[in-house]
Parts: C-alpha cells; structure tokens; sequence
C-alpha cells in the first residue's frame, strides 16, 4: 500500500542478536529504478520490527542486515507495492 504505515518483521529464529552499528539491525530499500532509497531502523531498540512508507508503487529490493556472533548477515528480498 502506498502512502500507508507498512510494518517489516523478522523472525530470527533463536538467533541471539548483537548490535550493529547503533540498532538491533537494519533494512535498506531500492525501487526497480534505483530512484529511492530507504533506511530503516527497528522500532524498538530490542526488537527486529520496523515501519516505512512506500510513496509509489513498484517492485523493491529489500535487504535486511542482522549481526550474530561479530558476523553480519544480509537476507534480501523483492516485494510488489501496489
């Protein structure tokens, strides 16, 4: 949905997350054109939910980066916003 709070959430798994750098993780988005670009931060300190706003609709990649054991982990995917 365009022009609506939508709400990312990861399950992890057991996985016993660390920091990294500043938040308990980090999602990254690019449209198809590569046009826009957006960083997104948990909502929580503890937590691996977090909440953007897609402006137009399309195809995204997405990338979530989670830390575990000093190792960064990145888990991409591709959403269509309508």
């Amino acid at each position: 949905m365009i022009n609506q709070p939508v709400t990312l959430s990861f399950k992890v798994h057991e996985a016993t997350l660390e920091p990294y750098l500043g938040a308990m993780g980090h999602v990254v988005i690019l449209d198809e054109k590569a046009e826009q670009y957006l960083h997104v931060h948990p909502l929580k300190e503890d937590e691996t939910v977090f909440e953007t706003e897609f402006s137009q609709p399309g195809i995204y990649k997405i990338w979530a980066e989670f830390q575990q054991n000093g190792k960064v982990t990145v888990y991409p995917f591709v959403i269509e916003v309508k």
